[in-house]
């Protein structure tokens, strides 16, 4: 079909696009395909299976056509199959656009409405496999599409509902996963886990990308939900680990975002209690709700679109070992720390399950069962759910003219001109309408050129959420006793993240607006000025850093000028980033955003650092977070084949030692500091946040020494003080927001030499900024980020994570800085 506005399908898989047809051939089944059935004993689809049985199913039906999004970050097919009734199929294109006009009811008149209410079908989007060791949800996609297309019941439900089926939203990842466990399947390590990202940049944290929509996939996605077809509701189909439940189901637990709707959240229940409902009468036990999941952040797959008047639901079924049966008894079973701390009968857990051999196949049958019971829910329900997304709508614009406030307005003019740019393209992505404008007047104060945000439209809970401050909320579990700590993330503010200054405003005026932004808003010029054979640049526009770098290439030296003066980039700098196999998110998340500034590194792997010679192949190496000991040891090889376990080993923590006394600048992330302290002799005391009880780290034998068991800060946004004299702190205001994930901090002695680049500040009151900060006197007034002098050479250690998922650009440039002002290619002034 033509009128998804999608692109073609990719030639690579050889797919073209189906009309849907009146009659029909007999639909082939995935064991017609595949040769073995969909969640099967030690059997897996791979990528391009899939696609080829959807692509069957797709000529087959009249009741399902094929499309693709876009290429994934490899170039694979990223699809989705379109599964309604012939009779809706072939009209596909005015229930696409009504659905456009439910989402957006400014356009729409009373009598438009009343009709559509009366005869559109309910959109769904049902997404699987974003997380690809959690492989069931993709098998069990194609089972899902060939039981709506030919069981009458099923079939029936369609004439109300258009079901649009992500079979995965990783392809990249889950062919990755299934070739992985192909390859050992018969050895000690099947079903053990990949050691690379099973995401080429982010692996798990593709679930972490859902308002900053940094990667390819998520974009993708996200232009369907907001651009395309507008759902009313949001299916995420996920797996968690084995311990407990065997399937949990919505409603979440507390707390519950002022931004989302208290309809929506009623939605949620309702269908969370609709497929409870229906594993039971199946005979399915240990369902569970209530429990470990809540409705607080803002950037997961099903919690984005709660923000754009969507209901976002959410199942995680128990893990098997891939596709390997597990065996276990239910002495084992251990519940989960938020909402069901034991293994126990209660009202959300009433049928647990007895222990016993779990298998693929049971995963994949409690997940029919679930989105199956939505889909003819949704059937039934279908003028209902169409009315309250029109309703919900039309109460975000009614808020939007009569809360405060009234609008945001972003200056143009500001200290980092490429980070506005960059949030104004997020919100813009995220379907939040933007307005460039001259001469704007906000609350009677002149902002000449601004973006400005009105509040009046149907994502303004999107907009609130992102560009306003986080409170977590104080929940005690009992009166007086302990409180009840964040799942996540507990603040994500992007204006702070993001070093950019945002206005709420009242009373907004212009004339007219310049343009709409609808997408990427243009790029960024770094005017260097010219000084004899030197380039003098100024970095706290952080677009600064690609003009460097292709000053660097064109082999003239560039002098970057900050507070207490400048230092001098003699050449390209060499820089290696250690690449663990432990498949570690931050490191991913690291040569992202160094690709994304055009700032070029070389992968080290354990091979390479224990090969010793570092310094005379490096200036820079940047250790992303990661424990001490995945440093040392990594992955058993009792869990991962050789090359890929024992980490660095004594050998390539002496071969980094080596690079640094030889003159080498070594930069640390958050934990990975506690490499300065323990092995390279850093006179300060690292202060860590305890692991929880269940952390992994934990149970394999990660030192707590010099844990500081009152503080916890899961995912919030901090203040500090600069020092903007350093070179590392060139281009930073004297105060900055430092993204805080339960990070470590400084404790330095007055007698060190070591020198502070940044610190809390001294009231603990004055360092929370957004999110949620237990214990805040225990780092007040520490340091957050330090240089210290190792042999001839330099270690920089972060305490918070200054790339952190892509999304901190107010301290992105503090890490280019440490990368470039150090070392044997640079020179001080």
């Amino acid at each position: 079909m033509t009128t998804h506005s999608f692109v073609p399908l990719l030639a690579a898989v050889s797919l073209v696009l189906f009309t849907p047809r009146d009659a029909a051939p007999q639909a082939p089944s995935p064991r017609d395909h595949l040769g073995f059935e969909v969640g099967a004993d030690r059997q897996l689809a791979d990528w391009s299976q899939i696609v080829g049985y959807f692509t069957k199913l797709a000529d087959a039906s009249p009741e399902l056509a094929l499309d693709t999004l876009g290429p994934t970050t490899q170039g694979r097919p990223l699809i989705v199959a379109t599964i309604t009734s012939a009779s809706n199929m072939r009209k596909i294109d005015s229930i696409q656009a009504a659905q456009r006009k439910l989402a957006d009811p400014r356009s729409l008149s009373p009598a438009e409405e009343r009709a559509l209410v009366a005869s559109q079908p309910a959109v769904v989007v049902i997404q699987c496999n974003i997380h690809s060791t959690e492989i069931a949800s993709a098998q069990m996609a194609m089972e899902l599409a060939h039981r709506l297309v030919t069981i009458d019941t099923l079939r029936h439900a369609l004439d109300n509902v258009v079901v649009l089926l992500i079979p995965s939203a990783n392809p990249d990842g889950e062919q990755m996963v299934v070739e992985w466990y192909r390859r050992n399947v018969g050895t000690r390590w099947e079903g053990g886990p990949i050691p690379w990202l099973y995401h080429p940049y982010v692996g798990h944290d593709n679930n972490r990308d859902w308002y900053m929509v940094t990667q390819r996939e998520t974009r993708l996605i996200t232009d369907l939900l907001y651009r395309q077809w507008f759902p009313e509701v949001f299916y995420d189909v996920h797996q968690m680990g084995d311990e407990g439940m065997r399937l949990f189901v919505p409603p979440f637990v507390d707390p519950i975002n002022p931004h989302v709707d208290p309809l929506i959240v009623r939605g949620i229940a309702h269908i969370g209690a609709e497929m409870a409902l229906a594993l039971e009468e199946r005979g399915k036990t240990g369902v569970g709700d209530q429990a470990i999941y809540d409705l607080w952040w803002h950037g997961g797959a099903r919690s984005t679109p709660t923000r754009h008047n969507m209901i976002g639901v959410l199942t995680e079924a128990a893990s098997v070992r891939i596709a390997t049966p597990i065996v276990q008894d239910t002495a084992t079973l251990e519940g989960h720390a938020r909402g069901l701390p034991k293994y126990e009968r209660r009202m959300n857990f009433p049928n647990p399950w007895p222990g016993g051999t779990w298998r693929l196949r049971d995963i994949v049958d409690y997940e029919l069962i679930a989105a199956e019971a939505l889909i003819r829910m949704l059937s039934q329900q279908r003028s209902q759910y169409v009315a309250n997304f029109v309703r919900l709508g039309r109460k975000q614009i009614a808020l939007g003219k009569s809360g405060s406030p009234k609008a945001y307005v972003i200056p143009s003019s500001q200290r980092d001109p490429s980070a506005v740019r960059r949030l104004v393209e997020v919100l813009t992505i995220g379907g939040v309408e933007v307005d460039s404008a001259d001469d704007v007047t906000a609350d009677g104060k002149s902002m000449g050129r601004a973006y400005v945000v009105r509040l009046d439209q149907p994502y303004r809970a999107h907009a609130l959420d992102l560009l306003e401050a986080q409170r977590f909320p104080r929940l005690e579990r009992q009166p007086g006793g302990p409180v009840e700590r964040p799942y996540d993330v507990a603040g994500w503010t992007l204006p702070l993240q993001m070093g950019v200054d945002v206005m709420p405003a009242e009373a907004v005026s212009y004339i007219a607006p310049r343009a709409r932004t609808v997408g990427v808003v243009g790029t960024e010029f770094c005017g260097p000025d010219v000084k004899l054979s030197r380039v003098l640049m100024h970095v706290a526009n952080t677009a600064c850093f690609r003009q460097i770098i292709s000053s660097l290439r064109r082999s003239r030296p560039v002098e970057v000028a900050g507070s207490g003066g400048t230092y001098q980039v003699n050449r390209t700098p060499r820089i290696g980033l250690y690449k663990p196999w432990t498949a570690n998110m931050d490191e991913g998340w690291t040569r992202w955003v160094l690709e994304q500034f055009e700032i070029p590194y070389s992968s080290l792997t354990d091979s390479a650092v224990r090969a010793g010679g570092l310094r005379d192949r490096m200036d820079a190496i940047l250790v992303s977070d990661m424990s001490l000991r995945d440093l040392r040891q990594g992955m058993s090889d009792s869990v991962v084949p050789p090359p890929y376990s024992g980490g660095l080993g004594r050998e390539g923590i002496e071969g980094l030692k080596a690079f640094v006394n030889a003159g080498g600048t070594l930069v640390l992330l958050d934990r990975a500091s506690e490499l300065a302290t323990a092995e390279l002799g850093v006179d300060v005391r690292l202060l860590k946040v305890p692991p929880r009880r269940d952390d992994w780290e934990q149970r394999s034998g990660d030192t707590l020494d010099n844990t500081v068991h009152e503080l916890y800060a899961p995912g919030s946004i901090l203040r500090v003080l600069i020092d903007a004299t350093h070179p590392v702190g060139f281009g930073m205001p004297d105060t900055a927001a430092v993204y805080f994930t339960n990070s470590v901090t400084f404790d330095v002695p007055a007698s060190s030499p070591v020198r502070v680049i940044a610190r809390y500040p001294a009231r603990g009151d004055d360092i929370l900024l957004s999110g949620f900060l237990e214990g805040s006197p225990s780092i007040a007034g520490k340091a957050a980020a330090i240089e210290a002098s190792v042999g001839r050479g330099r270690v920089v250690m972060f305490g918070f994570r200054p790339q952190y998922r892509g999304q901190s650009y107010g301290t992105f440039r503090m890490l280019f800085n440490a990368l470039l002002s150090g070392g044997g290619s640079v020179g001080r002034r």
